[in-house]
């Protein structure tokens, strides 16, 4: 039997890639995107007339199109518009050094460390190496520079090439594709010109390499990759950055256009640090016969009956719409309002109920946050907190009173039923009114014709149901027993109307009330109070008795809206036999309990009692503008950084072929979220999509692809197989494959695998000489070998120390 190990910790070295440099730059922005600042990039590029409209033209889609709704929280991005730089520039940016030795020494350094340089001297067939947002070095071999072949700078190619550039950019990546599309179009600079005459075969690849070195920047190269009738090329992008505190975005777009017989190679082996939000748009068009290949190697919620408290309701985050508004909490600890900018639905997941010691709860998954208020010896510390670190002991931030900008209600109601007795209807609610109805909540009831209150005659709210009744209606209750009635269809059916009807187990609080002032809404909450609150036997507290438990819920909700402590629910079962003692009947009461305090601060910290597993949910997250958190079961949450990162190939013609091959590694704080489109157009075309990814220290990978098969793609042939290995229990991967055929015959096939390592295979390996480190590191390396395998024979070495694990700590 193999025995049980310990599994060494995992981390990729980033010892080479994440350093800094200061450099004097020749020009830097102001932070922040505006028209000004376009032109201001056109001009200093000295571009003509047709690219400057083109860039504003985009500028002014973006500024309209929405961030999209699908995938990842890309709440923090939309924060950073304004903040991050646009434009840097080390060197003149009409001048391109075509020698190391003309390169500023300090940016040289850069890519020596990085072992660019090497490279071109080893393997490279042409180099362009970008540094923040210009290209300070290009070149071409001589031989291919003789063969017709172009391979320079974006911004030289629209000067010394504009009809080609003006013929091809934007058509297979158009500005309005998306709003990230829209971004690159109109502050793009830098990337690279691709130029493939017919015939022509690039035996060895084209490196571009993107270098960021500034904090809080964007990086926004614009590639434009054209190949002639029977050439092949093989494109190679590497990209790093430094390691900072705050983000920075990377946000591309690659358009590809290999003519028929043609054979396109695009690799990516990208590195970037943790706060890189690497957002990319790279798409492909394939004529007849022609080969697409794309290769890309990558290092890298709350439940549905969670409440949310929107400006003036409580609702199920399922139904919070984009455009809604919630109350949020800002830095110096003040309730706001702010505007939901994205909403996003998980497939079921694991979830936990994180419970607080009054009663108040949330589920979510393990790495949602909230707020959270630890004790460390004297110290306290204040921060968001993943639900897996939080602990019993921490207390957690709750809502207190929330702002009242609550407005009386409008009761639109018109009889259609008339009785004998003249009766009068409100118009619109008040205190009187909202404290009878909360107390027919209680202890009210209708049949068709007539109204109830089970109230006996020394109950001390009597007198004021009687006179409140009488100012409200303009009729008299009259006492029948224990009861106090009258006969009136128009106010039973105004009291059906208003949501208010059903009986002891089915009466809810209408969704309106939630809308109410709070004065409106306290009393509403005072007179449920007097029909069926009390103080029990031995408690100080005050409790309400109900069969009801989804209505104590709701009122619990709305208790908390006003400032009031509602603690926790419990339930209490008793059994009664039946005559003859042959059957017995139960009976199961719920009780809301109260704290005496109110909570008058915006905020109020409550201590942790457990922390418990529930099972598997559907979740959803929504994205919140500017403060990024919500109130949630009256807990405060925070949103839940990001690769999205699609590339696709149109099959235009008959025996078109693409293949993508991508490796992804999700680790902490991380996520992967790519994928592929396949769109044929065109009969007998081919596409096969493999995904490999990576997760560890509760990194996510997510796998997101759309194959569609149009009417007359006959005999078309597509698979997609996605292959995930999780490294420890905390990591996530998931698939969505999205396939739209609309052609019978056609061949598809979609595959998913999910592994982790068995201490098995590690004990195999170790029982031949290998360390438990050597061994964990050549299973996970045999996992991504078929990208390695693609690459020239020094690329796939650098990929393998790019992505060594390295093995920290002691086994056993």
């Amino acid at each position: 039997m193999a025995q049980e190990v310990k599994k060494p910790e995992l981390e990729f070295d980033y010892s080479k890639y994440g350093f800094r440099d200061e450099i004097e730059y020749k020009y830097i922005g102001k932070p922040g995107l505006s028209r000004q600042l376009i032109e201001e990039i056109s001009h200093i590029k000295g571009e003509p007339d047709w690219m400057r409209e083109i860039r504003l033209k985009a500028y002014e889609a973006f500024i309209r199109m929405p961030m999209p709704k699908w995938g990842p929280d890309l709440s923090e991005v939309e924060r950073m518009f304004d903040k991050i730089v646009y434009y840097a520039s080390p060197t003149d940016p009409n001048r391109k050094a075509r020698t190391w030795d003309d390169v500023p020494d300090s940016i040289k350094r850069t890519f020596e460390r990085l072992g660019v340089p090497e490279a071109e001297r080893k393997w490279l067939a042409g180099l362009g190496a970008q540094y923040d947002s210009e290209v300070v070095y290009h070149r071409i071999r001589e031989d291919l520079e003789r063969k017709g072949v172009i391979f320079v700078d974006m911004d030289t190619a629209v000067r010394e090439y504009p009809d080609l550039v003006k013929e091809y950019f934007g058509t297979v990546v158009p500005y309005a594709d998306n709003k990230f599309a829209a971004l690159n179009t109109a502050v793009w600079s830098g990337g690279s010109f691709v130029y493939v005459p017919a015939g022509v075969e690039v035996d060895f690849p084209l490196q571009a390499y993107f270098r960021i070195n500034l904090e809080n920047f964007g990086q926004f190269e614009r590639t434009l990759i054209i190949v002639e009738e029977g050439a092949k090329v093989h494109y190679i992008e590497g990209c790093t950055a430094p390691i900072y505190s705050s983000g920075s975005l990377h946000s591309a777009v690659v358009e590809v256009i290999a003519k028929r017989g043609s054979h396109v190679r695009y690799t990516t082996i990208q590195n970037w640090a943790k706060h890189i939000y690497n957002l990319v748009t790279k798409r492909a068009v394939a004529y007849r016969d022609a080969f697409v290949e794309w290769v890309n190697g990558e290092l890298g919620c709350l439940t549905g009956d969670s409440y949310i408290f929107k400006n003036n309701d409580v609702v199920p985050i399922k139904d919070i719409n984009v455009g809604d508004y919630v109350w949020s909490l800002t830095p110096d600890m003040k309730i706001v309002r702010s505007r939901v900018v994205a909403k996003k639905v998980n497939p079921p997941r694991p979830v936990y109920r994180l419970l607080l010691q009054n009663g108040r709860e949330v589920k979510a998954t393990d790495n949602h946050p909230f707020l959270v208020l630890r004790k460390a010896g004297k110290l306290l510390t204040l921060g968001w907190m993943p639900l897996r670190d939080i602990r019993e002991g921490d207390y957690v931030a709750i809502a207190g009173r929330i702002p009242d900008h609550g407005k009386p209600y409008t009761l639109n109601f018109t009889p259609e039923r008339r009785g004998n007795k003249p009766v009068k209807l409100p118009e619109r609610t008040t205190e009187d009114l909202m404290w009878l109805l909360g107390f027919y909540l209680g202890d009210g009831y209708t049949d068709d014709n007539r109204i109830y209150f089970a109230v006996p005659e020394d109950d001390p709210a009597e007198p004021k149901v009687r006179r409140i009744f009488e100012d409200v209606f303009g009729i008299k209750l009259q006492r029948r027993g224990v009861v106090l009635r009258t006969g009136s269809v128009e106010i039973v059916d105004f009291i059906r109307s208003i949501g208010l009807g059903g009986n002891a187990r089915t009466k809810r609080v209408p969704d309106w009330v939630y809308t109410l002032p709070e004065s409106q809404r306290k009393a509403f909450i005072q007179g449920y109070i007097d029909a069926d609150g009390h103080v029990r036997k031995g408690h100080k507290n005050l409790t309400i008795t109900s069969a009801n438990r989804e209505l104590l819920e709701q009122i619990k909700l709305l208790a908390m809206s006003v400032g009031m402590n509602p603690t926790k629910i419990t339930r209490h079962v008793r059994k009664e036999k039946l005559p003859l003692g042959k059957e017995e009947k139960t009976y199961i009461t719920y009780f809301l309990h109260f704290s005496k305090e109110e909570i008058n601060a915006p905020v109020h910290f409550v201590k942790v009692g457990k922390v418990e597993y529930v099972g598997e949910e559907v979740t959803y997250d929504i994205e919140v503008e500017g403060t990024a958190n919500f109130i949630a079961n009256g807990i405060f949450a925070h949103n839940s950084k990001v690769t999205m990162k699609y590339p696709g190939v149109i099959l235009k013609e008959p025996g078109a072929r693409m293949e993508l091959l991508t490796v992804s590694y999700a680790g902490k704080g991380q996520i992967q979220d790519s994928g592929a489109k396949a769109i044929h157009l065109a009969p007998y075309t081919t596409s096969t999509i493999t995904s490999k990814s990576i997760s560890k220290d509760g990194g996510r990978a997510s796998y997101r692809g759309l194959l569609k098969v149009v009417k007359g793609a006959h005999h078309v042939k597509s698979t997609v197989q996605c292959d995930a290995l999780l490294l420890d229990p905390h990591s996530r991967t998931d698939t969505y494959p999205y396939i739209e055929v609309e052609e019978e015959n056609v061949h598809i096939g979609h595959e998913a695998t999910v592994g982790k390592i068995g201490s098995d295979q590690l004990f195999y390996l170790m029982s031949r000489g290998l360390s438990e480190a050597e061994a964990y590191t050549l299973i996970v390396l045999g996992f991504i070998e078929p990208f390695t395998k693609t690459l020239p024979m020094e690329y796939a070495v650098e990929l393998n120390r790019l992505i060594e694990l390295e093995m920290e700590g002691s086994v056993g």
